[in-house]
């Protein structure tokens, strides 16, 4: 662990090497690194950093760009080609601490450009971070698949070409779906597990969500219909708890450039078809609901106390069904759906501790 002081003579040390113009923001997470030797020729020469790990060369503008990435803000896309399908990921953050990812998985309709920042950059400040938007959705091409078998097999296939031993795997909502399918089918792969506002496939005490709240979120086909469904359905109807999700909207919003739209009314279709396989006993063998038990890995459900999407009842089956791993359930007060917006301080800080546990 770096000491305060530690860390204060390090950022005095970046400022004196031509780089006055860096705020401890920028610098932020780079002065983590042990510098055993250092030399810059002139300002206009790189700084050859030897750290441990791992060895950096790093100008003045490579450096203020490398603090910048560890945001969700500026992360650049990244593309893998897996099976003749393009990917698109971003991947940034701190590797100061770890060198496992956590690997997000998004909700109904959503891309790895509609996550709040408020969760994903008190995370990344600690940890790398990856955001896959899966084929069909966002900035990858393809189709969407039909099952979360299927999802699963490709967050799988992109995880190996990335070359990624081992990760930490978080699944919100439908992605909780996806990420369950990976932890089962994948396990060598998957560190912990952390399956936020989701829950299993169909099964004995397992709830349908409100079918007029998701259906406003199939069909929404604007900003105002999407701002208008995301809301009713992720936050309840009192003008706080309104007023917090105007919050989370805006933020989100304006946290990334260029960003992709949610997934349009075929690719729409197709995942609801995905929600019906995965809803129904006749499909059991390509859900988790029977094989739950086969996890022996730490697993975190989290969801708010009045989830109208996917029952917060269906958390606490999740939790229940898992009798080998070990199991922590946390509900957060007064919320629904949109907790980990709502409460993106504390349970930002909450995945980092059973991380690190």
């Amino acid at each position: 662990m770096v000491g305060s002081n530690q860390v204060a003579s390090r950022r005095a040390w970046l400022r004196n090497q031509s780089i006055l113009s860096l705020s401890n923001n920028q610098i932020k997470g780079l002065e983590h690194l042990r510098v055993v030797f250092a030399k810059p020729v002139s300002p206009r020469d790189p700084l050859v950093i030897f750290s441990e790990p791992p060895v950096l060369y790093l100008s003045s503008n490579s450096i203020a760009m490398s603090a910048a990435m560890m945001t969700y803000e500026a992360a650049e896309p990244r593309f893998v080609e897996v099976n003749g399908t393009r990917f698109a990921y971003l991947w940034f953050g701190s590797t100061a601490s770890t060198q496992v990812p956590l690997v997000f998985l998004q909700h109904f309709r959503g891309t790895f450009d509609h996550w709040d920042p408020d969760l994903i950059n008190p995370i990344a400040a600690i940890r790398p971070v990856i955001l896959i938007d899966n084929s069909g959705v966002g900035k990858s091409n393809g189709v969407i698949p039909e099952t979360y078998t299927a999802w699963a097999s490709n967050v799988i296939s992109v995880i190996e070409t990335l070359n990624i031993p081992q990760v930490d795997l978080l699944g919100f909502s439908m992605g909780g779906f996806v990420a369950q399918m990976v932890a089962l089918n994948a396990p060598t792969i998957v560190r912990k597990l952390i399956l936020a506002g989701t829950g299993p496939s169909a099964g004995d005490g397992v709830e349908a969500g409100d079918s007029a709240a998701t259906q406003r979120l199939a069909t929404a086909s604007n900003e105002q219909e999407a701002h208008d469904a995301f809301l009713s359905a992720f936050y309840s109807r009192s003008e706080r708890k309104q007023a917090l999700g105007n919050l989370w909207w805006t933020r989100m919003g304006k946290a990334r450039s260029n960003r992709s739209a949610y997934v349009d009314p075929e690719g729409t279709q197709t995942q609801i078809g995905a929600v019906i396989r995965w809803s129904n006993r006749d499909f059991a063998s390509e859900g988790s609901y029977d094989r739950l038990q086969e996890l022996q890995i730490p697993v975190l459900v989290a969801n708010g106390d009045n989830d109208i999407i996917i029952p917060t009842n269906n958390s606490w089956v999740l939790f229940k069904k898992l009798v080998n791993a070990d199991a922590h359930l946390h509900l957060f007060p007064d919320v629904g759906h949109g907790f980990l917006n709502e409460y993106a301080d504390q349970f930002s800080k909450l995945i980092n501790i059973f991380l690190d546990a």
